[in-house]
């Protein structure tokens, strides 16, 4: 009973939030195919065959949740196309839906607004690059480029950002001469206005297995890849999550993407001559130099291996792999002309969330794709 009253009163107060700010903001609306609308412009670029879109909103507005919801609006109130408005389809996968399903359209923008005297840059992208490094430099990163192709960078005031509670989302932007004075962060402030709001459309158009090789590119061309001689030239990406689990009770952590031979993996691949690395423990700048240093490079899928954008030709990989998971850091590997090994992995417990999983590795695999790779 007291938990079903805490979840009524809970309702009952955003309700209230949401018809005290509609008294405050107007709710933005569809705009009519026929009307013109002379303060949004939309600008078409192209990029090696590409196209992308830049928009620019005069005296605009930003709204969004941080997450699921992203609402551009224009000085007249007309909600651009450049808005997102993610769903789930399932434990993995979100979708940018039609426009209409905004939910700004019902329940306008529930927060104070705040006024930013001058030029913002959105980089805004979905709720995933908030904590996700794949996402945040297939997502956040590139549009900067897209951005670039028309305007000049230092035309920008303010960069309204997903996050910059991690240290590479401040170096990496950082590295492109954008000072963290500049950031606004979008869990901090969800209701902008500014004299003008520039945005673009979506890198690879929402989905991280279409980055383009432009995007890597950028990438590279973008942040120092200076590599060390000789003591990174084998890797093995250590995630360093057998720690938190307990061994006793492994069904409890079904969910969880854990090898849970990890510790034989290691001693196997330090006695090859590999190093055994933890990204989180070095600097970005670091991480890529030991990336770009590497012949070989072994790892579980996950947000690190975003890091193959930075690895040189012919650098050899084998992925370990959940056997659902996608197919995104061979994709990058394709594009960067790297040689893609996939050992693929049925987890022991079958897991809600499919790129998940418990894994066990058996050794003779990893030795049977090392041994194959030598003969390169």
């Amino acid at each position: 009973m007291i938990e079903y009253l805490k979840i009524l009163l809970k309702k009952i107060y955003k309700e209230t939030i949401i018809k005290l700010f509609l008294l405050i903001y107007n709710k933005p609306k569809l705009i009519d195919k026929k009307f013109k609308d002379e303060t949004a412009v939309e600008y078409l670029v192209n990029i090696d065959g590409n196209r992308y879109q830049i928009f620019e909103f005069k005296e605009g507005v930003i709204f969004t949740d941080s997450n699921d919801t992203t609402a551009y609006i224009s000085e007249k109130n007309f909600l651009s196309n450049a808005s997102m408005q993610y769903y789930k389809i399932d434990n993995i996968n979100s979708f940018n839906g039609q426009i209409s399903k905004n939910i700004t359209l019902k329940n306008g923008t529930p927060k104070l607004r705040k006024k930013i005297d001058g030029v913002v840059l959105s980089l805004l992208s979905g709720g995933a690059a908030k904590d996700n490094f794949t996402h945040w430099f297939s997502d956040i990163i590139p549009r900067i480029k897209i951005f670039s192709t028309k305007f000049k960078l230092n035309k920008i005031d303010k960069f309204y950002v997903p996050s910059i509670k991690y240290n590479y989302q401040i170096e990496s932007l950082k590295s492109l001469g954008i000072k963290q004075s500049q950031l606004i962060s979008s869990e901090k402030s969800k209701h902008l206005k500014a004299k003008y709001i520039y945005a673009t459309s979506h890198p690879c158009y929402h989905l991280p297995m279409k980055i383009k090789k432009w995007s890597l590119n950028f990438l590279n061309k973008s942040f120092s890849n200076k590599n060390y001689k000789d003591k990174y030239k084998k890797i093995f990406v250590d995630r360093d999550q057998l720690k938190f689990i307990n061994k006793n009770n492994l069904k409890n952590y079904k969910s969880h993407r854990i090898l849970i031979n990890e510790d034989e993996i290691k001693k196997y691949l330090h006695s090859q001559g590999f190093v055994i690395i933890k990204p989180e423990d070095y600097s970005f700048k670091d991480q890529i130099k030991i990336f770009s240093s590497a012949n070989y490079v072994v790892g579980l899928f996950g947000a690190a291996m975003m890091m193959l954008a930075f690895c040189k030709k012919k650098t050899k990989v084998i992925e370990l792999k959940p056997l659902l998971a996608g197919n995104e850091f061979k994709n990058i590997s394709k594009l960067k002309k790297l040689v893609h090994r996939q050992i693929n992995i049925k987890p022991i417990f079958s897991s809600s969330t499919p790129q998940n999983g418990l894994l066990i590795c058996p050794i003779k695999k990893i030795d049977r794709e090392l041994n194959f790779l030598n003969k390169i």
